[in-house]
């Protein structure tokens, strides 16, 4: 397959075409070196014009080197033992998104999974994403994918914001309990893993309970009086947060949280 683009890159081509050609010869040969199986999409050509890398694309689909996922998303087939294997639904989700200009972060049960939280798994992709986005088309029959409107993604570690939304999902991780789930959080600040102070910050854009959890956190960890007097005056001293943590974790009163 290698060898089918390197035929292609290096064509001839006539002086009234040469700077499309150029482009194409440059998309040709970064396909080609890039992974079987991996996602392409008109951003990642850049600075070269959409347009000419859009035709670029074309071309190679049409000589069947690369395959079209959906408009402005092809790849490099993969082999398999079983014949060609098809993009990884989940890649291929954020290849949409990326090309929509769309900023999101993988979440979830996925998420959670990875960070250590619940040995559960899910078939269902969730992605973080700061504007509401209706639907995502990837083109083809993949596994379900769910998009979930956030306040902030950009400027957020991948950490930091599965941090953020395990705390909003504490109740509802399976194979886990909130308490297991605060504590497990703690050991991964207190070891370095995620820094506390951008976590607070970022939690002035989330839900009250969040905030809460976050002021928690916190406090079992000792950090910054002043800091966490901040955190609590985003909340309404009246109200109560049920999580059922007060009997594991007396510090929860502090937050309002029972």
């Amino acid at each position: 397959m290698h060898e089918k683009l390197d035929r292609y890159a290096c064509e001839s081509y006539s002086i009234s075409t040469m700077k499309a050609a150029s482009i194409s010869r440059i998309v040709a040969r970064k396909v080609a070196r890039g992974r079987a199986g991996r996602l392409w999409t008109y951003s990642d050509f850049t600075p070269y014009s959409e347009s000419a890398v859009a035709a670029a694309l074309s071309r190679l689909k049409k000589k069947g080197v690369v395959k079209r996922v959906r408009k402005g998303v092809y790849y490099l087939p993969r082999p398999s033992r079983f014949g060609e294997a098809g993009p990884d639904p989940t890649r291929v989700a954020e290849a949409v998104l990326r090309h929509r200009g769309v900023p999101a972060v993988s979440s979830g049960l996925p998420a959670y999974n990875a960070l250590g939280l619940t040995t559960q798994v899910s078939p269902v992709a969730v992605f973080d994403v700061e504007t509401k986005t209706n639907s995502l088309r990837t083109g083809t029959t993949f596994g379900r994918i769910r998009l979930r409107p956030v306040k902030r993604v950009r400027g957020l570690r991948t950490e930091e914001r599965t941090i953020l939304d395990s705390l909003r999902d504490i109740r509802h991780i399976p194979d886990t309990t909130p308490e297991e789930v605060i504590h497990k959080i703690a050991k991964l600040i207190s070891r370095g893993g995620v820094d506390y102070r951008r976590i607070a910050s970022a939690a002035k854009q989330e839900p009250p309970g969040v905030r809460a959890l976050v002021g928690l956190l916190g406090t079992l960890l000792g950090e910054d009086k002043n800091l966490l007097s901040e955190l609590r005056g985003t909340l309404n001293k009246t109200t109560k947060f049920r999580m059922g943590l007060l009997k594991v974790i007396p510090e929860a009163r502090d937050w309002g949280i029972v």
